[in-house]
């Protein structure tokens, strides 16, 4: 960056975004005096051609075609940590990257490239060292060039100020996906105040939202549905009626909001993105943890951030707080990781480190498989220890959590991929039961990005515990939990195929150490006394006769200390019920069960209510029986209690009966595991699809339909109708509902009636 000028301004603020320009990178900060300011960096991304068999004479004929900057050097390989040459191309633009990466790979083949697909804002932020809400000093001239910047905090930091961020809700009326049905208003919510508009209004529609943004003037517009209906049948409607439609901010310089001056279209480097300009991702299917899911085109802004709720795993399970922390960890802007996945996030963070410890981040995957003959398959690839437990009801049980487990072990034991059977150091730290080991004289890159992000968790959590308020406690609460699910993916990322930083062995050796610590506390347990009834992955449930809260604590404090690994007691259940199997009443299935704890909260796994396809109507009344349940202190008290839970099914079911139930809590939702031109079969939901796509709506893999199941007179199969377009003349499937209800009642009162008997052992682990 430039010097000193005389005209120069120092500002202090955060940075709320970094978005790629033609010659560098725009940044927005907002001032520590409450204004949001745009400045204007130069920057030129890189990637790097390494490896002892490329030609110098190459390197430096095909930097001149590309226009690009050229610098010898040296970095260590990932996998064997040798020292090679390397050769860092500096790319004229960020907007040119990835054109130039598709040469490289074609002038000297994928396995010479390494950070080649590393984002220009990510890069950015670990060159410069401003990553998305640091808070920094800065040096700019008046026409909003950076001249220097000097950061104020750390991504690890877990108390960092942030600024007031304000926030705005659009969404259309009603429930479901609003293409998926006639047309509805659409309600604008700011400052507590809520506004209908009406598509039908056409350019005055579009004048009054435009109104309203300016308004309210929210740094965050929060959609439901906004990328994959809202926001498209905005622009169309805009360019049907020549409407401009400017949904951010106005780029300003320094030198302009120090004047008050409204500021020009464009920023005052003339490198800026028009304004309102809306950025346009692709649309995408892809697999993942056994089902097919739909990512809608992101429509990302420019001076402020559009969020869809619905198009946004992150964003419903940890809210902005937990966006904002991510977004520090791993450098990603908000907007693009609020559409990403926390694999996203972990890779990032791992990138991240590998740049800073000057190792070369691979292009693309070639690290396979060590060969296996099927008896080593056989030791090697088990997965987690999972035990079968007898179905049937327990009471005063306890159940003890290790925490984050996987994690805990790659941290502990130093597993990498790169340390995994490394040759400096035979025999190393060996891994139970399978024969590898991990080296002892360096560092793993993973376990070195984990470290920190575990004590981050352990701290935000102490934090949760002894905050003040609701709110507060809201807001770590959120934290941690944003931490916990790039804690959960990281051990799946080390067994991914793609993974630059995966290694199948890596994967199978931290599996190795959890059955070996869940075998430990199982034997700890019994040798204190305990009966173990089941054991799933990172947790243990045990049970004494007249064994209360503090010996289970007793028993969680022995088990740390014998086993190195910090496991907690998760709680006492009053009541806990092993469910069995549909196809087998005398067997449990590991993962299907249901208690209430003694401070009468419930936890259920694998029941009806749990399913994203149940309809509301019968997981409400399962709640329903379960809230009852868990006022039940001991196994006779739930007995007596069986007539009344009866009584209350037999109620709900006359309910249905006299169709006093709307259809929109008889909804069934699927999701969509193919294109809606390859479903052949004439099920429900192939039904349904294919009258959504008769209707013109356009639906793709993953994407979710929801339907009302219908009687038709004389049909002997079960038919269904979108409940986008129903009209009100639909006869409802009364006698299918009503089996589905007494189904999801029965699944969790036939134990209690005592047709399941109770045993305190267990069959073996599988």
């Amino acid at each position: 960056m430039e010097g000193i000028r005389n005209d120069s301004t120092v500002l202090t603020g955060w940075v709320l975004d970094l978005l790629p320009v033609r010659d560098g990178m725009e940044v927005w900060l907002r001032t520590a005096a409450g204004g949001t300011v745009t400045l204007f960096a130069p920057f030129r991304p890189s990637f790097a051609v390494a490896g002892r068999g490329v030609r110098e004479a190459a390197i430096r004929s095909a930097a001149g075609r590309w226009k690009c900057g050229l610098r010898r050097g040296e970095a260590a390989e990932f996998f064997s940590g040798r020292t090679v040459p390397a050769w860092t191309f500096a790319v004229p633009g960020p907007f040119l990257l990835r054109a130039t990466v598709r040469k490289a790979e074609t002038a000297f083949g994928p396995e010479a490239l390494a950070n080649a697909d590393i984002a220009p804002e990510q890069q950015f932020a670990c060159a410069t060292g401003l990553f998305p809400f640091s808070f920094a000093e800065v040096e700019c001239a008046g026409d909003g060039r950076l001249l220097r910047a000097r950061v104020l905090d750390a991504p690890g930091d877990v108390d960092s100020p942030l600024p007031p961020l304000s926030r705005a809700l659009l969404r259309v009326e009603g429930t479901g996906h609003p293409a998926h049905g006639r047309t509805r208003p659409l309600a604008f919510s700011a400052d507590g105040t809520t506004h209908v508009l009406c598509w039908e209004d056409g350019a005055a529609f579009l004048r009054e939202f435009l109104r309203l943004l300016r308004a309210a003037d929210p740094d965050l517009l929060v959609t439901e549905y906004g990328d994959d209906h809202i926001l498209p049948r905005m622009f169309a409607l805009a360019d049907r009626l020549r409407v401009p439609l400017p949904l951010g901010r106005t780029p300003r310089t320094p030198r302009e909001a120090s004047r008050g001056d409204p500021g020009p279209g464009r920023s005052g480097t003339g490198n800026g993105p028009e304004t309102g300009a809306v950025r346009r991702a692709r649309e995408r299917s892809y697999f993942s943890y056994g089902r097919v899911v739909f990512r809608a085109a992101a429509h990302a802004l420019s001076g402020r951030w559009h969020v869809d709720a619905r198009n946004s795993f992150l964003f419903g399970e940890t809210g902005l707080p937990g966006l904002i922390e991510l977004s520090r960890l791993s450098g990603i802007p908000l907007q693009r990781l609020a559409r990403s996945s926390p694999g996203t996030a972990i890779s990032a963070m791992q990138v991240a480190a590998a740049l800073s410890r000057g190792i070369l981040v691979p292009y693309k995957k070639r690290e396979p498989e060590e060969f296996k003959t099927g008896a080593e398959l056989v030791a090697t690839d088990k997965g987690g220890l999972t035990y079968l437990p007898r179905p049937g009801l327990h009471e005063n049980v306890g159940e003890l959590d290790f925490a984050s487990m996987y994690p805990s072990l790659m941290d502990r034991y130093n597993i990498s991929p790169e340390t995994i059977n490394c040759r400096c150091c035979r025999p190393g730290h060996p891994v139970p039961g399978i024969g590898f080991h991990t080296c002892a004289r360096r560092r793993g890159l993973i376990p070195g990005v984990l470290a920190p992000v575990l004590e981050k968790r352990r701290l935000l959590k102490e934090r949760q515990k002894a905050a003040a308020t609701d709110g507060e406690r809201d807001v770590f609460r959120e934290r941690q939990t944003a931490l916990k699910w790039i804690l959960v993916v990281c051990f799946g990322f080390l067994g991914y195929k793609n993974a630059r930083f995966g290694r199948i062995e890596a994967h199978e050796a931290v599996t190795a150490w959890g059955r070996e610590k869940l075998l430990c506390a199982k034997e700890i347990a019994e040798r204190e006394g305990f009966s173990f009834l089941h054991g799933l992955t990172d947790a243990v449930w045990v049970v004494r006769d007249g064994a209360e809260e503090g010996d289970y604590r007793r028993l969680a404090e022995t088990i740390t200390a014998e086993t190195g690994m910090p496991i907690a007691l998760e709680g006492v259940y009053r009541w806990l019920s092993f469910l069995p199997s549909k196809r087998n009443r005398s067997v449990a299935v590991p993962n299907r069960f249901v208690g209430a704890f003694t401070n009468g909260e419930i936890k259920a796994r694998g029941i009806a209510m749990r399913r994203s396809d149940t309809p509301p109507f019968v997981a409400s009344l399962q709640r329903a029986l379960l809230a009852e349940m868990a006022k039940g202190e001991s196994l006779a008290a739930l007995g007596a209690m069986l007539p009344k839970l009866r009584e209350t099914v037999d109620a709900a079911a006359a309910e249905l009966r006299e169709g006093r139930v709307p259809p929109e809590a008889l909804a069934v939702a699927r999701r969509l595991s193919k294109a809606p031109e390859r479903y052949v079969a004439n099920t429900v939901s192939a039904a349904v699809t294919r009258e959504l796509c008769g209707r013109g709506v356009t639906l793709r893999p993953g994407s979710k339909i929801r339907y009302l199941l219908t009687d038709e007179r004389g049909r002997t199969r079960r038919y269904g109708r979108a409940m986008g377009f129903l009209d009100g003349s639909e006869a409802v499937d009364i006698g299918t509902y009503e089996e589905m209800l007494r189904e999801a009642a029965e699944e969790i009162l036939e134990p209690v009636a005592g047709s399941i008997p109770a045993h305190p052992s267990h069959d073996g682990p599988t």
